[in-house]
């Protein structure tokens, strides 16, 4: 501080802090601390409209300090310094401890600038040299040095915030005069001058470390749900943000040294939430700068008069952090018995062995292993893998598979892909539910959910006739008894039945009727009340009519025929007789056929008698079917060859005995009359060894298809295969199977026949009509999909787009089902569109297509679009149109409202400044 020249001895001097010029009667300097309240209302926007949770910390650099007043004086006292500044002249210059006319301290700015009285009238500035020429950084980390050498409360504080304030100002260049040292005398007040500028750097490093934002700033911190995560702030200045807001619903925060700690809960949402936690080093509704200048009798240059500084706060640091939430789902399925509701199984039937797989919901697409979350792999919690790509597991003798580290905001089901051996597969999606009521389990860190599967044992039913032969004559008999007893390796109770009166399988009321069946079974004590469950059984006649002999015992057996890797193909059912060895039947049923406990087989056996005096009788069975293994025509397999097979089962068939077979194709109008029955196809075949072991064999024809959609509409096209077997002259018939009604010597040739609902439609887009379907040679119980693949423009001569689809169940062979099709006609005016379909059957084969251009069933007419009339010009107003201000409406996002709300304070601010111009032009003339 240089010497005041009128002054009669040496007189301190004091100086002043320097801001902006807002109003005459109160000065604060507010310009750059405007602009950056503009940019902090509208992030506070921001904060108040995302906050879920708030947590505020009480800060413990948090100032009570009053705010410096508008009008105020300068004091110090005489003869009192507290140590002296060498200036870069060698000049001393006295420090006392300056205080606004309140008492409140404050520092000055201007080495060696005097003050003409001990009581110099200041007034708030708003325009300083010194510190207009500081940009926002350098202002802070002032505002903060003097803010901490106030916060300590005592002279070596103050001397120590005022030497680090004069540092500042040289490091900024900006200084009239440059402090080079700081001594003591005898007559100052503190005696430490190295205490004083060791505390001065300190305060500094200390100032500009409050300025520094966490390690974590702007990261993107992963959480798990359910989970703590700790974060370390590794620059140690978490301390100086003690202001905390969470945005996050669900999500907690807590701070201990320099850890911050989430935790998130089920109802955090899942994935990335920007500025979820927000740290403030002042408290959030506080102004950027809290920090006032104030200049000597008004003069605002900085050189003629002093500029002192007062501060209240710290000056505002913002920090944040954005989440990204995953979470984690673990699921396990545990199989068990339909029937018995437990582990408990059936017959030689074993749980052991099912494979699922498990599916995502949005695509019904298996999931892969490689589907896991970023450092949590998908990983088998029970089971085996039966597939190294997809999720796939079998199940061992716990009868369970599991898989955790699922990504939790997916959804999943469970299917059987394979049944174990002796159930039939199991087609039911069995859903994976996380919600808020899944339990966590806090070692995984996943949310777990428990699922249960059944499975349908397999079962098969059988009947036969217990008969007396009588000359000749085969006389049914009543009330003889028989048991099926199970064999070693098979579960259950033995099973008894008693011959009577009662209709046989076609539909004859008949004598000496014997049923095993779901109702025998359930009477002996056993689980399935649908049928016998697969195993190994002798039938024993237990009681027989008086003066009779029993039938021989007969071995029933229900074996799994297994391919080269153990999987199941086939399953067969064969009934011996266990004197003769004679095969009284045999049946394979295919495992594909085996879904949500269809019957393996309902047989009739036929006749029993007591003492069979003649050679049983030779039997023929036989199921057609086409190239595909399937009794459906596709489209793809309509020719003029195409090919029809007959799987023939023989019983008793000896080598050179002669079968016939014979293809009928028969049509049949809408009443189901037939009208044509015509042999379209012979084939002949004399058993060769081979055969009479195998006791089965398969025929072939070659048949013209390409005509069956030419039949009358609502007419069907069936072809039935029939059998017989001679003897070895060719002359005597030995067995046959005939029946043309036999579902399984039959092989359907599906015919489709539309007709729209209208006739006329617009020439707008979105037309909606119906198009009846008439479908023939459906199998009851399958689905189909009807398909509009689009429409033959008549005017375009090319296809345009049309859609439609519908999938349908049938339960008959003929059907008629409405289609919804929507077109866009707007450009089709006065067009004629056919529409192209095709008919699906449930494994997206096409078998019926409907493609003809040319058919007035399937054409609508669009109508003709009316001449648009001319509009006459109008001449433009000569005014030009005001527009009219848009503010955002109700149901406005977020983001929009809060960047009207921030354009409106900024043109506030901007406005301000303008009004502050002028007044300040006005003041200053």
């Amino acid at each position: 501080m240089r010497k005041n020249q009128n002054a009669e001895s040496n007189i301190p001097v004091a100086e002043k802090h320097v801001g902006n010029r807002l109003w005459k009667s109160g000065k604060v300097w507010l310009s750059t601390a405007g602009l950056t309240l503009v940019t902090l209302g509208t992030v506070g926007a921001v904060l108040v409209a995302n906050a879920q949770a708030k947590t505020e910390v009480t800060a413990p650099v948090k100032s009570s300090f009053p705010a410096p007043p508008t009008n105020t004086t300068v004091n110090w006292e005489n003869n009192k310094p507290l140590f002296y500044v060498i200036d870069q002249n060698g000049t001393e210059h006295p420090k006392p401890e300056l205080t606004l006319g309140d008492g409140e301290p404050a520092w000055c700015l201007g080495l060696g600038v005097p003050l003409t009285n001990n009581t110099t009238e200041v007034q708030r500035s708003a325009s300083n040299k010194i510190l207009n020429a500081l940009n926002d950084e350098q202002k802070a980390v002032l505002n903060n040095t003097e803010f901490l050498g106030r916060k300590a409360g005592d002279l070596e504080g103050y001397a120590e915030a005022q030497y680090a304030t004069y540092k500042l100002l040289d490091e900024a260049g900006v200084s009239q005069n440059q402090a080079k040292d700081a001594i003591v005398k005898d007559n100052t007040l503190l005696h430490d001058a190295n205490k004083i500028k060791t505390g001065a750097d300190n305060l500094i490093k200390e100032a500009k470390k409050m300025r520094e934002l966490p390690s974590f700033n702007s990261q993107i911190i992963q959480l798990l749900q359910g989970t703590s995560k700790t974060i370390t702030d590794f620059k140690g200045v978490i301390g100086n943000f003690p202001y905390v807001k969470v945005n996050a619903k669900g999500l907690k925060e807590s701070i201990k040294g320099n850890d911050l700690t989430l935790k998130a809960d089920a109802t955090t949402p899942l994935g990335e939430t920007k500025n979820a936690v927000q740290l403030q080093s002042t408290a959030m509704d506080s102004e950027d700068l809290p920090w006032y200048v104030f200049s000597t009798d008004g003069d605002d240059s900085g050189a003629q008069s002093q500029s002192v500084g007062a501060t209240r706060d710290p000056s505002k640091a913002n920090a944040s952090l954005n989440i990204n939430v995953i979470s984690l789902g673990e699921t396990t399925l545990t199989k068990s018995d339909a029937d018995t509701g437990n582990s408990e199984t059936q017959g030689a039937a074993q749980l052991k062995g099912a494979v699922f797989g498990l599916f995502r919901k949005s695509d019904n697409k298996q999931v892969n292993w490689s589907e896991g979350l970023k450092d949590y792999p998908l990983t088998l919690t029970a089971g085996t893998k039966a597939d190294d790509t997809k999720v796939s597991i079998k199940m061992g003798d716990d009868l369970k598979a599991g898989v955790k580290n699922l990504n939790k905001s997916n959804s999943y089901y469970w299917m059987e892909t394979e049944a174990p051996e002796g159930y039939s597969l199991s087609t039911k999606k069995i859903d994976v539910t996380f919600d808020s009521s899944s339990q966590f389990d806090d070692k995984t860190s996943n949310y777990i959910d428990d699922e249960k599967a059944t499975d349908k044992v397999n079962v098969f039913n059988f009947m036969f006739t217990k008969v007396q032969d009588v000359t000749g004559s085969y006389t049914g008999l009543n009330g003889a008894e028989f048991q099926l007893i199970p064999q070693e390796g098979t579960k259950g109770k033995t099973i008894t039945a008693t011959s009577g009166t009662g209709t046989d399988s076609n539909g004859y009321t008949v004598n000496g009727l014997t049923k095993f069946d779901g109702e025998a079974n359930q009477k002996a004590g056993n689980p399935s009340k649908d049928g016998i469950a697969e195993g190994h059984y002798h039938l024993h006649e237990s009681k027989t009519p008086k003066g009779l002999k029993p039938i021989d015992d007969v071995d029933v057996s229900v074996t799994p025929i297994k391919d080269k890797d153990g999987k199941i193909t086939t399953y067969e059912e064969k009934f011996t007789d266990l004197v003769t060895n004679q095969v009284i039947d045999d049946v394979k049923t295919p495992v594909d056929q085996m879904k949500d406990n269809d019957i393996l087989v309902n047989v009739n056996l036929g006749q029993f008698t007591d003492k069979p005096e003649t050679p049983v009788v030779p039997t023929i069975k036989t199921k057609a079917h086409v190239k595909d293994g399937s009794q459906t025509i596709k489209a793809k397999d309509i020719s003029d060859k195409t090919p029809m097979y007959d799987d023939v089962i023989l019983t008793n068939a000896q080598q050179g005995e002669v079968q016939h077979g014979y293809l009928h194709r028969i049509v049949k109008d809408e009443q189901g009359k037939v009208v044509s029955d015509k042999i379209v196809a012979e084939n002949k075949f004399v058993i060769d060894d081979a055969t009479a072991k195998k006791q089965e064999d398969e025929i072939l024809a070659t048949v013209d298809t390409s005509q069956d959609a030419k039949e009358p509409s609502g007419y069907s096209v069936t072809y039935v295969w029939a059998e017989k077997l001679n003897d070895s002259s060719d002359k005597n018939e030995q067995a046959k199977h005939d029946d043309l009604n036999d579902k399984d010597e039959t092989i359907v040739s599906p015919t489709g026949h539309t007709q729209v609902s209208t006739k006329m439609i617009d020439a707008k887009t979105n037309q909606k009509f119906n198009d009846k379907y008439h479908a023939t040679g459906l199998t009851e119980g399958e689905s189909y999909t009807i398909k509009v693949n689009g429409a033959w423009s008549k005017k375009l001569n090319k296809v345009v787009p049309a859609s439609g689809k519908l999938t349908f169940k049938a339960t008959a062979e003929t059907m008629d089902v409405d289609v919804p099709i929507t077109i866009d006609a707007h450009d089709l005016s006065n067009d004629d569109l056919t529409m192209l379909e095709e008919l699906d059957d449930f494994n997206g084969e096409m078998i019926v297509q409907n493609n003809n251009h040319n058919d007035t069933n399937e054409t609508v007419h669009v109508k003709p679009t009316p001449p648009v009339k001319p509009v006459t010009p109008t001449t433009p107003s000569t005014t030009p149109a005001i527009p009219k201000a848009s503010l955002p409406t109700t149901g406005s996002s977020t983001g929009d409202a809060l960047m009207y709300g921030g354009m409106a304070v900024l043109l506030v601010a901007l406005g301000g400044t303008v009004y502050y111009m002028k007044k300040k032009n006005s003041v200053e003339k």
